[in-house]
């Protein structure tokens, strides 16, 4: 605003600060938007209740923990092997393929960071990785693959609709990708304690010292 000899008036400290105030709210809203767009598989799984600190950690909490049905796929060793068969441990698991060029493998090496970071106490852990390519990823495929990353990390493979609807309790998304030979699917990893419960779901990239975090609370 201009006075009557045409010297524009400085503006009013109310008003510089009402201005302020509503730029950060407008840049704190555009901020958070695009993490949401960036970590779509935040809201995946049944989650009744998040954990207060997971919109920055990249760890929600199903709360209260919800009971997983059992299932049966083939595992590293061409044997029947399932969640039942998981049960009396404590399992971090994610869906992936052998042939995924990057979500996949990074989980992977992250689990090996969270087994070096609970250190003795990773004997009570199971790492597994359940294949959403059944036709490619056979048994010993699977197992030599895994081996790659830990020789100890359990795999289980099948058909595909199968693994499809053992997924739903996870939330899991599974689709042909438009490039040859590749699958878009989920990419969370999840937490189950030792009777079976799912605990937690992780988002990838979620920092392997907070997974081993949470895993180390499991097994308290």
């Amino acid at each position: 605003m201009a006075d009557r000899r045409g010297r524009r008036r400085p503006l009013r400290p109310a008003l510089l600060v009402a201005l302020v105030v509503s730029l950060s709210i407008t840049l704190g809203s555009l901020l958070f938007i695009a993490w949401r767009l960036a970590n779509p598989s935040f809201s995946e799984g049944p989650v009744a209740q998040v954990d207060s600190g997971s919109w920055f950690d990249g760890a929600t909490q199903v709360d209260p923990p919800r009971q997983l049905s059992d299932f049966t796929l083939l595992g590293t060793d061409g044997k029947p092997t399932g969640l039942a068969d998981l049960k009396g441990r404590a399992t971090l698991l994610v869906f992936g393929y052998t042939r995924c060029p990057d979500y996949c493998p990074l989980t992977l090496k992250d689990f090996t960071r969270v087994k070096e970071a609970l250190d003795e106490r990773a004997a009570g852990v199971n790492f597994v990785m359940v294949s959403v390519d059944g036709e490619v990823d056979q048994p010993l495929r699977l197992r030599d693959w895994l081996a790659a990353f830990d020789p100890t990390f359990l795999g289980m493979t099948g058909a595909r609709e199968e693994v499809r609807r053992i997924g739903g309790e996870f939330g899991l998304y599974l689709a042909n990708s438009s490039q040859q030979g590749l699958l878009d699917h989920s990419t969370s990893s999840f937490l189950i304690d030792r009777d079976g419960r799912l605990r937690t779901t992780f988002t990838v990239g979620t920092s392997p010292a907070v997974i081993a975090d949470y895993v180390s609370d499991l097994l308290n």
